[in-house]
């Protein structure tokens, strides 16, 4: 059905529907007549101004607006009623201002309209609640006059751009830096404020970040037409619109110019210290030459010289010449060592070791000297101690060494005693506090401070009595330091020095524990135990020890004492006595206890020093006791009171090493290159003593005239020689060397800088020995050298190649102070973690990864030689070096070879394990 036209509808309906609309209109509809009173008021007009309709109708329209107004809108409607035009804004003399029912004042955006209806004239306003709009629009004002304020008095350049790039603004701070008007800047003007040499730089970095929206920042020089050339750093950020979209960018320009002249002196600083670096320490490389190439002569030749049929005398002046090169060389390795920590070479190594053994071998290095001043030397472990750390053993053994030695040497009479304790932080890591007391000379307050300072001593004058460098404690502090721990020292003169370090480490599993850790023996268990020595020290080790086992203790300070007690009748089980005795020595009591009771009925351990071992041994009264060295370790005090509980009394020498000049005369040819005439016969001397004979050449061009001419296995290579240095002369030998790899370089050299290892291996050599030669390094690099040669085909199949014995007698001569079956436990550590190194090294070559190969061959060297294998290390050095020369394909040939070395060095251990 068609609708019927707009004008059939009924004016009733179309007031309806008006009705409605203004109704549901969110605006105000408001209609007053001539004398301005309310005649219509809307739904919308009631929830903006807070009155119902009812309320306001035929009241005046002034109640709707702020009283300070009133009066001006009646003007203003007066004259817009005599006005021809039917409607205006009500805004355009001034903001309009609305006021609700509960007394606010608000914005108001009106239009008003004049209509005549019925002969009468009435006005109709809409009015619309602008408050949140306007205030917003008043804050974006004050904002934008802050930024206008802001930027014209800040001390960076601030420019802002469109969204392509273009300057639309830069403050007066831009314009002073860059040289340019902000007309001039405006648009891409701006890029001819920059440097020439930075121009294209700028504008591409630029481009790109306005390019893809992203922040712009970049250093680079402005400069200005008076010639002044500007150091700048501009930074840049998008901005965005509600939706994401890039408007432009505001950024800043930072004068950098002082900050950029300071970074170039410190980097000349830098340099300059770095160039006084590679100085010093050239110069601490040839120091050591130059005095290590004449202390090789002294301690060489006066070793020779003490094997030789000499007088009394004669002998004498000789170990006088020996300790002072051996003096002199302590003082050049301390140089060296604090040298390596100051250049940051000092590294601290990371495996599981026996702590109480780590301490007793520390004690062991300094027992003869402090025996030869009549010193006790003792070491104590709390209770609770960890008995094994993850850690560095040798860097704790070279601390506690040095403050041993220290202690020995300022102490006269006394006592040197090391407390170990430990405090759990979390987890397994543990506090381990080191502390060495000594009643020496003690220290000065005044000098505390500076201890542990480098090249500092507490008695630096000209008539001291004690020398030394002064670097002892501070390469002590700074290992500590490395091992997250600290120095420190305590000390009173006359009365003695407490020195403390600490380090950090965790707690470790050693495997089985040991029997002299289990806090109960069944052997000891209950057993009566005597001690007698007038040394408190030594009696409470003893004690807290023997109570571990679970013996019940008597000490005692005397002889008169012990013998009175058992003169009482009282009765022991086992006696230990010290040799130390005030009254008379300890073998003479033991031998008046003897009368009193047999050996069966009081067994009798004897505590002495090293220096007394020998005499008491051939003493015809000894026979009666068993001998225990001091200082006292755990583990011989456990084995010997348990042998002797068991009525099975006995003495166990202590085995030494096979003497290196037992060593089989091989037919090994060997080359020596050094050019100091001292020297040459040094060297020739000690291979003869190991049984080799050797050419001498003395440079490296007449080294190389002798490897064109003859067939070497080895060659000692010195470093620094005239016309030809060893550097060179082994690249050029290595270059040219034969299918087997021959000959094998073993430089020989006074150079122990950080980084001369890496720098022989990088020249292709097989190992070196430092200057001044011990005959033992000689020995074992020569070992090694047959290693390699047999590993090339040039040896036979002999176990004595695949196997170094000595070097197994010398970790046997180890058991005593450590575990009683040490070698054998190292074989069945090699059996059971050899396969995973061989498995390492195959996942290295394959990966490609050439760093990793050369570091796993590394680790598996000290490993081989440890256990003496010479022909598997002679392979781990030829893979390391090749690894580090990136040479894969030949390093992989080498770790082929691995496999079959290992099955006959592996038989070779198992087939002599049972001998330890």
């Amino acid at each position: 059905m068609t609708p019927p036209p707009l004008n059939e509808i009924a004016p009733g309906s179309l007031g309806t529907l008006l009705t409605r609309l203004l109704a549901i209109a969110e605006d105000a509809v408001i209609v007053v007549d001539e004398l301005q009173r309310i005649a219509f008021f809307s739904a919308g007009a009631e929830r903006i101004f807070g009155y119902f309709a009812g309320e306001v109708l035929d009241q005046p329209l002034a109640l709707l607006l702020p009283e300070a107004v009133r009066d001006a809108h009646v003007r203003h409607m007066r004259e817009f009623a005599r006005e021809r035009i039917p409607a205006r804004s009500m805004a355009e003399r001034a903001e309009v201002k609305g006021r609700r029912a509960d007394g606010t004042v608000f914005d108001v955006e009106a239009s008003i309209l004049k209509l005549e209806l019925d002969g009468r004239t009435f006005f109709a306003a809409i009015m619309r609640d602008v408050s949140a709009s306007r205030q917003s629009r008043r804050a974006l004002a004050r904002s934008e006059e802050r930024f206008r304020q802001l930027a014209a008095t800040a001390p960076v350049g601030i420019f802002q751009t469109d969204a392509v790039g273009h300057y639309l603004y830069v403050n007066q701070r831009w314009t002073e830096m860059a040289g340019l008007s902000a007309t001039e800047a405006a648009g891409t003007g701006w890029s001819q404020a920059v440097h020439p040499q930075d121009r294209g730089r700028v504008q591409t970095a630029w481009r790109e970040a306005v390019d893809a929206g992203v922040p712009f920042d970049l250093r680079y020089r402005f400069l200005r037409a008076d010639g002044a050339e500007i150091w700048v750093v501009g930074r840049a950020v998008a901005s965005l619109a509600g939706d994401g979209e890039v408007t432009g960018f505001l950024g800043t320009v930072t004068d950098v110019t002082e900050n950029q002249h300071q970074t170039l002196a410190l980097a000349q600083a830098k340099a300059e210290a770095e160039a006084a670096a590679r100085a010093k320490s050239l110069f601490l490389a040839n120091m050591s030459h130059e005095i290590r190439t004449p202390l090789n002569a002294v301690i060489g030749m006066t070793t020779l010289l003490l094997d030789t049929p000499m007088s009394a005398d004669q002998l004498e002046f000789a170990r006088t010449i020996r300790a002072g090169g051996e003096a002199l060389l302590e003082i050049v390795n301390d140089i060296l060592d604090f040298s390596r920590a100051d250049a940051g070479k000092m590294e601290i190594d990371q495996h599981v070791f026996d702590l109480r053994r780590c301490v007793e071998e520390a004690l062991d290095m300094v027992a003869p000297r402090a025996h030869e001043k009549g010193l006790n030397l003792a070491c104590m472990f709390d209770e609770g101690m960890p008995a094994a750390l993850l850690g560095d053993s040798t860097r704790i053994r070279q601390i506690l060494v040095n403050l041993l030695v220290n202690a020995v040497k300022f102490t006269q009479e006394g006592e040197v005693l090391v407390t170990v304790s430990a405090e759990r932080l979390e987890g397994d890591l543990h506090r381990v506090d080191f502390s060495v007391s000594d009643t020496g000379i003690g220290i000065a307050p005044d000098q505390l401070p500076r201890l542990f300072e480098s090249f500092t001593q507490a008695d630096a004058s000209t008539t001291r009595k004690f020398g030394g460098t002064g670097l002892g404690l501070a390469i002590c502090k700074r290992l500590a330091e490395l091992m997250g721990g600290t120095a420190s020292a305590q000390s009173e003169p006359g009365r003695g020095s407490v020195f403390r370090v600490t380090i950090q480490a965790n707690a470790a599993l050693l495997g089985e524990p040991p029997e002299y850790l289990r806090d109960a023996t069944p052997d000891l268990q209950g057993k009566r135990l005597l001690i007698v020595g007038d040394n408190q020290t030594n009696r409470r080790i003893l004690t807290r020890l023997a109570q571990q086992w679970g013996m019940v203790t008597s000490t005692l300070p005397s002889a008169v004492e012990t013998l009175d007690r058992l003169d009482q009748g009282a009765r022991y089980d086992l006696a230990v006595i010290d040799m130390a005795q005030p009254e008379r020595d300890g073998l003479d009591l033991a031998m008046e206890m003897r009368r009193r009771y047999s050996a069966a009925e009081l067994p009798i351990v004897l505590l002495s020093s090293l220096s007394q071992r020998q005499p008491l041994l051939r003493d015809p009264r000894a026979p009666g006791v068993v001998l225990l060295t001091k200082p006292i370790k755990a583990v011989p005090l456990y084995e010997t009171l348990t042998s002797v509980a068991k009525g099975r009394p006995e003495d166990v020498a202590v085995p030494t090493p096979a003497p290196a000049e037992d060593l089989q005369a091989s037919t090994l040819r060997v080359l020596v290159a050094e050019d100091n005439a001292i020297n040459q016969r040094v060297a020739s001397q000690l291979l003869r003593r190991l049984g080799y004979r050797a050419d001498v050449v003395a440079n490296g061009l007449e080294v190389i005239d002798a490897v064109e001419r003859h067939r070497y296995d080895v060659v000692l290579m010195d470093i620094q020689m005239p016309e030809m240095d060893g550097l060179q002369a082994a690249q050029w030998i290595v270059q040219r060397r034969a299918e087997g790899g021959l000959p094998r370089i073993i430089a020989m050299t006074a150079n122990v800088m950080p980084g001369d290892a890496e720098l022989y291996a990088a020249a292709g050599m097989d190992g070196h020995v430092a200057k001044p030669i011990a005959l033992a390094d000689l020995a074992q690099a020569l070992t090694r050298a047959v290693g390699l040669v047999g590993a090339d085909g040039a040896a036979g199949e002999g176990i004595e190649v695949v196997l170094d014995r000595v070097r197994l007698e010398h970790l046997r001569a180890m058991q005593d102070d450590a575990a009683p079956t040490l070698v054998r436990d190292l074989i069945d550590l090699f059996v059971a973690d050899m396969p995973g190194h061989l498995a390492s090294l195959t996942e290295a070559l394959d990966a490609s990864d050439a760093p990793r190969l050369a570091r796993l061959a590394h680790r598996l060297l000290s490993v081989t030689e440890n256990l003496g294998l010479p022909r598997l290390s002679a392979l781990c050095i030829d893979i390391e070096r090749l690894a580090r020369q990136n040479h894969l394909a030949r390093a992989a040939h080498l770790v082929a070879l691995l496999a079959p070395a290992h099955e006959t060095a592996q038989a070779a251990l198992l087939a002599v394990r049972d001998d330890y």
